[in-house]
């Protein structure tokens, strides 16, 4: 979250993510989102959290295009963005783990698609539709890799070569 780690200015996508949502509180307004919570009200009743701390997490989801604050200055109605839907499969992916890790394979929520077919585990699949598992994934600099970057996967490179 902004002003914590300063991750946003992290030469790295995942880093600059969690800088917008990597708070748990933060993934949970945008789960109840997801369930259809609108107004401040229904997320504190889901969550229980303090309402400072909810208004502070709503006003960031905001301020990073995440959720959008509509309806009456005094009731706001509070709705995803188009950006905060595009998480659907990271949110889906992270519930699944913890299905297996966190809860025992006994989910305490079932995701379903609209005619309440369980979703299959979300997984990672190249251009021609091949599962990749963990052990076949690997990371370049991409055209956003500054020289700190591109520094530090030429010395993993290098490390590697020495140990082999």
């Amino acid at each position: 979250m902004p002003g914590k780690t300063g991750l946003a200015t992290f030469n790295c996508s995942l880093a600059r993510a969690l800088n917008d949502v990597g708070d748990w509180w933060t993934l949970l307004i945008i789960r109840d989102a997801f369930l259809g919570a609108q107004r401040f009200s229904e997320f504190q009743r889901s969550l229980g959290m303090a309402r400072n701390t909810l208004s502070d997490r709503l006003e960031r989801l905001c301020a990073a295009g995440v959720l959008l604050r509509g309806g009456a200055l005094a009731r706001p109605i509070y709705s995803l963005t188009e950006k905060g839907r595009a998480l659907a499969p990271a949110l889906v992916a992270l519930q699944q783990w913890g299905d297996q890790f966190a809860s025992e394979n006994r989910p305490p929520v079932v995701v379903t698609d609209q005619r309440g077919r369980r979703l299959p585990r979300v997984k990672l699949v190249d251009s021609d539709g091949a599962e990749v598992g963990p052990d076949d994934l690997r990371f370049r600099p991409g055209p956003g890799a500054d020289e700190r970057t591109r520094a530090r996967f030429q010395a993993v490179k290098s490390v590697r070569k020495v140990l082999k």
